[in-house]
């Protein structure tokens, strides 16, 4: 049961609920936002259930940076604030939330960049979440140099930093041990553990493929694919790479000219609906004249694994699903749950802007700002 139809209730003093209803209520409360709003309305639910235990996680040292957690959340207005005069009111939008874990205050990040938002100068805003419905959709974690900010510019001068060297992290636990898999700029992929300096190169038995795109937790396990886009299988306990798809054959039969003249191409998994499915992105860096306009082309496939007969499956139109790849993590939405956002859309950033690749027009565009809803915030009354 979400918080937010508990509001929908009256005054608790004046509810017809048992004390013993509400005890069960509050049991099946599972993530700390909806604690906290469910003791916010009254005294006597205050007593039901204490306040959430601060999280180990929110900072972890590993070497010589920091992990540091941050949540991403789809917030929408609830059905009792829906203004019929606002055809936007009913939508809602994404934010990614670190919480600092010496002030155990909140703060806003962008969603591609990790770069935190700010308030408009001199006016101070706030969220409130009591009008809204909050569904956390995934936690993630970045490296930092700093154990209380993220979306910092290092310092170092030589370019040999380490930690900026790394774009993508996942924690992995098993039989009592917690594991970092970082994967680097350079597309190589390292496994340490908490608490240890020893860094261990993962490739394939023959050595043929050591180098990786992207990396996913997919149904408890962890994936990596190549690029030839073949997803491997990490054994966590062995360290071993298994193949768990076929070469992707479309990669090296369609649209060639594209792949060999594009110089960057990242191939990105993302899960959805249970399946496994595989976004290549091609942009080719030399600037061409089209409609008056110097533009970069970009290009990009989708493709879904079907898992039972081995084979990839070329993905044409998403319907009213899009994916996201963001900064830390990629997924899927349903683009009418979110204003601002289009169905049958690639979103990315390049070149310091967010972008929209559109599956079925195959054009690029600047991508309208989904995941910060323009009606969420409020100014702060005295």
């Amino acid at each position: 049961m979400n918080v937010m139809d508990m509001n929908k209730v009256v005054e608790c003093s004046n509810s017809n609920l048992l004390e013993d209803l509400w005890v069960i209520i509050s049991k099946k409360l599972n993530t700390t936002i909806d604690v906290v709003r469910f003791r916010s309305i009254c005294r006597f639910w205050r007593s039901l259930l204490p306040p959430p235990p601060a999280s180990h996680n929110l900072c972890i040292p590993h070497q010589n940076y920091f992990l540091l957690q941050t949540k991403i959340y789809h917030i929408e207005p609830s059905p009792h604030d829906h203004n019929p005069s606002t055809s936007c009111s009913n939508q809602g939008g994404i934010i990614k939330v670190f919480q600092n874990s010496n002030s155990s205050k909140l703060y806003l990040f962008d969603l591609f960049t990790n770069t935190r938002i700010r308030a408009e100068e001199n006016t101070e805003k706030v969220l409130d979440l009591m009008n809204f419905r909050v569904v956390e959709l995934s936690e993630v974690y970045t490296r930092s140099h700093h154990e209380d900010k993220i979306g910092f510019k290092c310092a170092s001068r030589n370019n040999v930093c380490n930690v900026c060297n790394i774009c993508k992290v996942i924690l992995f636990s098993i039989e009592g041990r917690c594991m970092v898999f970082a994967l680097h700029n350079d597309k190589e992929l390292t496994v340490s553990n908490i608490g240890e300096k020893e860094n261990i190169m993962l490739n394939d038995d023959c050595r043929e493929n050591k180098y990786f795109d992207d990396i996913i937790h997919y149904k408890g396990q962890l994936y990596v694919v190549d690029k030839m886009g073949t997803i491997f299988w990490i054994n966590a306990l062995s360290l071993k790479l298994v193949q768990f798809s076929p070469k992707n054959m479309y990669h090296c039969a369609e649209n060639r000219h594209i792949r060999v003249n594009s110089n960057i191409n990242k191939k990105q998994l993302v899960e959805y609906d249970g399946g496994l499915y595989v976004v290549d992105l091609y942009i080719n860096d030399e600037r061409y004249y089209k409609r008056g306009y110097f533009l970069k082309a970009v290009f990009v496939e989708v493709y879904k694994l079907d898992q039972e007969w081995g084979k990839w499956l070329k993905v044409k139109d998403l319907g009213d699903v899009s994916f996201v790849l963001d900064k830390d993590t990629n997924f899927a939405l349903l683009a009418r749950d979110y204003y601002g956002c289009e169905e049958n859309c690639i979103y990315f950033y390049y070149e310091s802007r967010a972008s929209c690749f559109n599956l079925k027009s195959l054009e690029s565009k600047p991508a309208d700002k989904f995941w910060i809803g323009p009606t969420l915030f409020h100014p702060v009354i005295n």
